[in-house]
């Protein structure tokens, strides 16, 4: 009995001990595998690892930040939203909400954290708990970032564990902790094609790093782990929670006190979200200054051979736009528009161009438009939608200095994402802001101020079909020039015309900048000609800057990713287009034309108080109303209009250009005369030294032939008095008619004579 108790007692030892053997061989071989796998991946059987020489060259791409001429960042250029930024620029508590969150052992390990390695390998790996989590540290992470990651069939977590070790541990030993934090936190992806904190930062709370709170540091850390569910435009509440989470780990490894972290919990996201992609406060002027740069570094790789890629090399453009009138002009066409689109709306339900709805069956689906009251998720259908843009008014505006060139402001449109057609450089018909070309040619021809023109309807043979008129139908007599520009009178601009020719106006008009062709017939002289706001505002430059058309600029300076200049602009270009002489003159007539014309809203109606010179047009039938205006700093020119020239107001007085568009300029201008720093934009504009004379006459007088006949009439009456007087004796004899005869044809003389001013009584 005992002996076959041994016996099963051997037995059973030598099954554990086979067990064990086995179990033995089984680790034995897997070591021994693992380190053949491990050997195998360090010697890039599975593909390339960076060696410490790559490592220490780390480049990756960098977005070309835009800055405006007062150092406000405006817009980026990238094929990754990327910007990089030293570590004195990390707050403390974005580098300890990472820590606590992503990695609590990140100062104490060399790039490996063994015991979540070990969690890997056998909850991961071994057992295949994908619930188990990652493992890796913040430089594996890097590593991760930097290279990314392959497939590699059933081996693919293997490999690249192993791979994303090694590199980790090249990276501990190339660079410091602080080194590493920074490098990873300006690779690390954020969604929405933007890479690295400083982007993150101003995507979604519009602020440098540095300027971060710590709820927004942990709105940014809790991202991480997944760009979509945690995004905070996209999934606040989920955003949230997770911001919570991670102010919770900061409080739990004493990177917060838990009293702090509770109130920061209770607190709002907050968000300021800007997307420089889609809409930006200049992202229509953004569009031309990178074709500008981009021909720019061209030129410069022609002359030095290196090349710059705009997308990836991290560059700095400094551009000449003031960011104050570029906000300022967009609200202006905010609180404007808005205003004046209800106004559209009501005429429109009565008129023949009235939207006719759908019928029911009608496709609808919710679509993202812009409104006046904000980006908005509506039910509509297709043709819903196209309504919806093709009757809303849109508006353009641009601003230059006369004196360089610089574009200051350039808002295109009313939101580039939804809108993007540039009505900046859209051409549309010049109207009356065209006028001052033909009288600045008359001026350079010899005409001045106080010469007169008739204010008659011209002869028509050639054009049966077009009858001009002045805008208050007025007509009659003869108007000096300078009263005709004031107040935009049609008819004496039309005879003028005829004086001056149309092969001069052409010259001054293509020196002035406008490319279109101008028609020769009478109708060009009321600006039938298209033009963009960016030539209109160009040409009337040269009557504020002596004569001289400047080209536009607006790129000030390019540099490198290391703060090297790679341009910077010297001068200006211009070219002369008219006399000193003419161009103040023009200063001085369109002054008038702002202080007694049709630009008197500015200061009437808006409280401008600095000196405006300017001109007012509104196209047939109000289809496009335009302003420009200037003084020796400022050039403004403004358009509003709608898409359909088909759609647009009844009445001048919703429609002129001094209803539509001149509001528009005024709201900027009133705005920046209550702002100090912009005290040298208002600078009045250069008149003529000696302006006596200049506007000495009478704006309105009978013409040649009318002053002829009532001289006629006068000496008629004249010599019948004195035939009275030689026959007194006889004029008591005759009947009481006659005598009221004579008594009416004195009154009538009296009446001439006080017409012509002769009047002596």
């Amino acid at each position: 009995m005992v002996k076959k108790k041994r016996r099963k007692r051997k037995k059973k030892n030598r099954l554990k001990r086979k067990l064990f053997s086995f179990i033995a061989l089984i680790i034995t071989g897997i070591i021994v595998l693992s380190g053949l796998f491990i050997f195998a991946v360090y010697h890039n059987i599975f593909g390339h690892i960076p060696d410490e020489s790559e490592l220490k060259a780390i480049h990756h791409e960098t977005a070309t930040l835009v800055y405006s001429n007062d150092n406000q960042l405006i817009g980026k250029y990238f094929a990754q939203n990327r910007t990089n930024i030293q570590w004195y620029q990390l707050p403390d508590h974005l580098v300890n909400a990472l820590i606590s969150t992503e990695d609590a052992r990140y100062f104490e390990h060399e790039g490996i954290d063994s015991r979540s390695l070990m969690r890997v390998l056998i909850k991961s790996v071994l057992l295949g708990d994908k619930s188990a989590g990652g493992g890796s540290t913040i430089t594996q992470q890097l590593a991760k970032n930097l290279f990314g990651r392959k497939s590699y069939g059933i081996l693919t977590l293997p490999v690249i564990k192993v791979k994303e070790n090694i590199i980790a541990y090249r990276l501990e030993k190339i660079y410091n902790k602080k080194e590493i934090l920074q490098l990873y936190l300006n690779t690390v992806p954020f969604g929405e094609n933007t890479y690295g904190i400083e982007a993150a930062a101003n995507r979604f709370f519009n602020k440098k790093t540095s300027q971060l709170t710590i709820q927004e540091s942990a709105v940014l850390v809790g991202l991480l782990k997944a760009n979509t569910y945690y995004n905070p435009r996209l999934n606040p509440e989920n955003a949230r929670h997770r911001r919570n989470i991670v102010l919770h780990q900061m409080a739990k490894y004493d990177f917060l006190d838990e009293e702090k972290a509770n109130t920061l919990q209770e607190k709002s996201l907050n968000l300021n979200y800007s997307n420089y992609n889609r809409q930006g406060p200049a992202s229509y002027f953004l569009r031309h200054v990178k074709s500008k740069a981009k021909d720019i570094l061209e030129k410069h790789k022609l002359r030095s051979g290196k090349s710059y890629d705009l997308e990836k090399d991290g560059l700095t453009i400094v551009t000449t736009l003031d960011h104050t009138l570029q906000k300022y002009a967009r609200e202006a066409i905010q609180q404007h528009l808005s205003k004046m689109q209800k106004k559209l709306d009501a005429q429109l339900k009565g008129s023949k161009h009235k939207y006719v709805p759908e019928q029911k069956n009608a496709s609808v689906k919710t679509r993202e438009i812009f409104t006046w009251d904000g980006i908005k998720a509506e039910e509509m259908s297709y043709s819903d939608s196209l309504w919806h843009y093709e009757k809303m008014l849109q508006a353009g505006i641009v601003i230059m200095n006369p004196q360089n060139g610089n574009i200051m402001c350039w808002v295109g449109g009313n939101h580039y994402r939804y809108l993007p057609f540039d009505l900046v450089t859209a051409k549309r018909q010049a109207a009356s802001v065209f006028k001052p070309v033909l009288y600045a040619t008359a001026l350079e021809q010899g005409y001045k101020p106080c010469d007169y023109v008739k204010n008659t309807q011209p002869d028509m043979e050639k054009y049966p079909d077009w009858k001009p008129q002045n805008y208050d139908r007025s007509s009659g007599g003869e108007v000096a020039l300078w009263y005709a520009l004031a107040n935009s009178m049609n008819l004496p601009t039309i005879d003028l015309y005829r004086r001056v020719g149309h092969k001069d106006i052409d010259y001054i008009k293509n020196k002035l900048g406008f490319q279109e062709p101008l028609p020769d017939k009478p109708s060009a002289a009321l600006g039938t000609i298209d033009v963009s706001l960016l030539e209109l505002a160009s040409a009337y430059s040269a009557f504020a800057n002596k004569g001289y058309v400047p080209g536009s600029v607006m790129i000030k300076e390019i540099r490198d990713n290391n703060g090297k200049t790679i341009y910077k602009r010297k001068g200006t270009e211009k070219e002369k287009a008219l006399t000193e002489e003419t161009a103040k003159t023009m200063t001085a007539m369109l002054l008038k034309a702002t202080a007694e014309g049709t630009g008197q809203a500015l200061y009437t109606a808006y409280g401008i108080k600095s000196k405006i010179a300017g001109k007012t047009g509104t196209s047939q039938n109000y289809k496009d109303a335009r302003y420009a205006c200037y003084n020796r700093n400022m050039v403004i020119a403004t358009w509003v209009g709608s898409r359909n020239t088909n759609i647009h107001f009844r009445q001048g007085i919703y429609g002129s250009g001094s209803r539509l568009a001149l509001p528009l300029a005024a709201k900027i201008l009133y705005k920046a005369q209550l702002n100090s720093a912009k005290k040298e934009l208002f600078k009045a504009p250069e008149i003529p030294e000696d302006t006596s004379g200049l506007f000495d006459c009478k704006p309105q007088r009978e013409t040649s032939a009318g002053r002829d006949f009532l001289q006629q009439m006068v000496d008629l009456v004249t010599k019948d008095k004195e035939n009275l007087a030689k026959e007194d004796s006889l004029k008591k004899e005759n009947n009481k008619s006659d005598t009221t005869k004579e008594q009416e044809r004195t009154k009538v003389g009296r009446f001439i004579r006080k017409v012509l001013g002769k009047d002596d009584s």
